[in-house]
């Protein structure tokens, strides 16, 4: 799809309007290497890498800015017509030039500079944007200047850059409120409140909807009204199906496996880096109509969607597009994987850190899944601050059942409740704390022998120190252990 999007001269009235086109993952390159001075003697390029800066400045997008030069009309030629879109798909390289014509067209009357824009379809219903070349009036005179609009200077050259810039992220003109985006040259020459707040919606990614943390293991949820949409969570688009966003925190490469299973929705997982990019979708890839994804993910930020088709009627082949849903997060590692950002009980800091896993096979491998009948161990390790080594102190771990239960473990080595233990601060293990301490939270265990088949549960490992027995140092994602046939 082809669009041009035109800066005009004329006055005309102007709230920022965004239609869900944009890059994926919230950044491009621009070749901002236009020869020439202005009468002024400042430079066309220098106007355009701040213009470009500015907007990386004050909204999420991002410009990649290149010195070299590009032809904006590379891949373009005059349509028959002589005049609106040229023909022609582009080269997918954004360029920027002064030019006689819209790349063979003829400029309307007062354009002042056209933005060509080449979108493609995407997975969620609307378009991702995959060129933006912006072409400027040669046949019109520009200054580059501050302030008030000057009729004796011409055009100041940055503004308008910012404006066409504004279109090549995705920006649509606005027609209520004081913009830079407003469709007629002004006396504005700086980004306003309402074009940063349009870039932000734009650009915000998958916190525009309510975000839950997503540790491994499984949760329970339901879509239905009132929930957000796709076509919310992305600004624009088609798809109007709800959605619940999960992030997902990585601190070293895993293989990750998603499942989402209903027996009353049409399941659809959708797999997001942090910057909102779309890296996989599955709406039938586990049993039935659940959905699946399998993937080894680098360390970073993830976000994950759990979703459903949607209908005229509200039903599918595989029921309905609302009701409840489980989804599952496995993992399997060489080695125990970090168990997020340190934290505790009374709020002091510390540069401790921890991990954990489950493994079947004495720590060859981890993964957090057992069956019933496997035999198993939790493991986790602690690293401790420095500042806290060789000092008395004492170890603590825990278990958080799905009824959100809590038991600890005492010092004979069984887990009982935690309103048993007349200690804020229940103690497994009292010792002189050494630089790391790997500790077996349960060993040789078996989950039918606790009488459970089909669960999970969360561990927590922590440490204190004697001199101030209240406070305890420990991590806020669980080490997880899933227990399905």
């Amino acid at each position: 799809m082809l669009s041009a999007v035109l800066a005009a001269l004329s006055i005309s009235a102007y709230s920022f309007s965004v239609n869900g086109s944009k890059w994926p993952g919230g950044s491009t390159h621009l070749h901002v290497g236009i020869s020439g001075l202005s009468a002024s003697g400042k430079s066309w390029s220098d106007a355009l890498r701040r213009a470009a800066l500015e907007w990386n400045d004050k909204t999420p997008f991002e410009f990649t800015l290149l010195s070299s030069y590009r032809d904006p009309c590379t891949g373009y030629r005059a349509s028959s017509a002589g005049s609106g879109f040229p023909a022609g798909t582009g080269d997918d390289v954004n360029g920027a030039d002064f030019t006689s014509t819209v790349c063979g067209n003829e400029y309307g009357t007062s354009v002042l500079a056209v933005t060509l824009v080449y979108t493609e379809s995407n997975q969620l219903g609307s378009f991702d944007i995959t060129e933006a070349d912006i072409v400027f009036n040669s046949n019109s005179r520009f200054d580059i200047y501050d302030g008030p609009f000057d009729s004796n200077r011409g055009t100041d050259f940055t503004r308008v850059a910012l404006h066409e810039l504004g279109h090549v992220i995705g920006m649509g003109h606005e027609q209520s409120a004081s913009s830079i985006m407003r469709a007629s040259i002004g006396n504005l020459y700086t980004l306003q409140p309402d074009d940063i707040a349009g870039a932000t919606t734009l650009y915000q990614g998958y916190t525009r909807c309510p975000v839950s943390r997503l540790d491994f293991g499984r949760v329970t949820g339901s879509l239905g009204a009132g929930d957000c949409t796709v076509q919310q969570l992305i600004g624009g688009g088609t798809d109007t199906s709800h959605t619940d966003v999960y992030q997902l925190d990585l601190a070293q490469s895993t293989r990750v496996t998603l499942n989402m299973n209903s027996g009353s929705l049409d399941s659809v997982l959708v797999l997001m880096d942090s910057r909102s990019q779309v890296i996989e979708i599955d709406d039938d890839g586990g049993t039935g109509c659940n959905s699946q994804i399998a993937r080894t993910l680098p360390a970073g930020t993830y976000a994950v969607l759990a979703n459903t088709l949607t209908t005229a009627t509200g039903e599918t082949s595989c029921g309905k597009n609302s009701g409840p849903y489980q989804l599952t997060a496995r993992y399997d590692s060489t080695a125990l994987i970090g168990a997020g950002r340190n934290t505790s009980l009374q709020g002091g800091s510390s540069a401790a850190s921890f991990a954990g896993g489950v493994t079947t096979n004495g720590g060859t491998s981890f993964s957090n899944r057992v069956t019933p009948t496997q035999r198993f161990d939790v493991l986790g390790r602690i690293t401790v601050d420095p500042a806290h080594r060789g000092r008395q102190g004492f170890l603590v771990m825990a278990a958080i059942l799905e009824n959100n239960q809590v038991y600890v473990r005492n010092p004979q080595g069984e887990f009982v409740p935690l309103g048993s233990q007349a200690s804020p601060v229940p103690v497994t293990t009292s010792k002189i704390l050494g630089t790391t301490e790997n500790v077996t939270i349960l060993g040789q265990a078996v989950a039918s022998q606790f009488g459970m088949t089909d669960t999970s549960v969360r561990f927590l490992v922590g440490y204190g120190l004697n001199s101030n027995p209240n406070e305890l140092y420990f991590h806020d994602e669980p080490i997880n252990l899933l227990v399905s046939p």
